[in-house]
């Protein structure tokens, strides 16, 4: 399956990823792609200065994705037209006309690891320019309980990100 964007200029931010095609709601856009690294390889990058802390994208409760090109070009939103489900799969999670900038909440894939340190707080300035525009992004559990809900019946929610709000929804 090829992906369905390309990467132009973007207005959030640098550059973005924009639908090549129509998408339509539910189609699977891409699999994310990079180098699989630890949370600690992760925390050893930062503190050398050596990754942003926008680029990693979380896959699983001590897993990143160093996230590759194109892929790390597809910008934040916190009105998203996709969403990341299992393990780094982007769908959209509404038509997407061809054109149109592919956006996802980083916040809806980030639940760090508890002892990651200073790290473990992720959070940063949004520059998506949507009218719900949050202002600053955090980790999953910082979204609001009416927001979690709306993503988790979406399905709009990677697997490893279910099974924590399942356990703590369960405990």
């Amino acid at each position: 399956m090829e992906d369905k964007f390309l990467v132009k200029k973007s207005k959030i931010q640098g550059k973005g990823g924009f639908a090549s095609k129509d998408i339509k709601k539910g189609e699977k856009i891409c699999q994310m792609k990079g180098e699989k690294i630890s949370a600690q390889e992760l925390r050893t990058r930062y503190e050398a200065g050596k990754e942003e802390i926008c680029n990693p994208l979380q896959v699983s409760e001590k897993e990143y994705l160093d996230l590759a090109k194109p892929y790390v070009h597809i910008n934040h939103s916190c009105s998203p037209n996709a969403a990341l489900r299992k393990e780094g799969e982007l769908f959209a999670l509404k038509d997407i006309k061809k054109g149109k900038e592919i956006t996802y909440d980083y916040s809806t894939t980030e639940w760090t690891y508890e002892r990651f340190g200073k790290y473990k707080d992720w959070a940063m300035e949004c520059n998506c320019g949507s009218k719900k525009c949050r202002g600053t992004l955090g980790q999953f559990p910082t979204l609001n309980p009416s927001l979690k809900k709306r993503y988790y019946h979406q399905g709009a929610l990677q697997g490893y990100i279910i099974k924590k709000l399942e356990k703590k929804m369960f405990a």
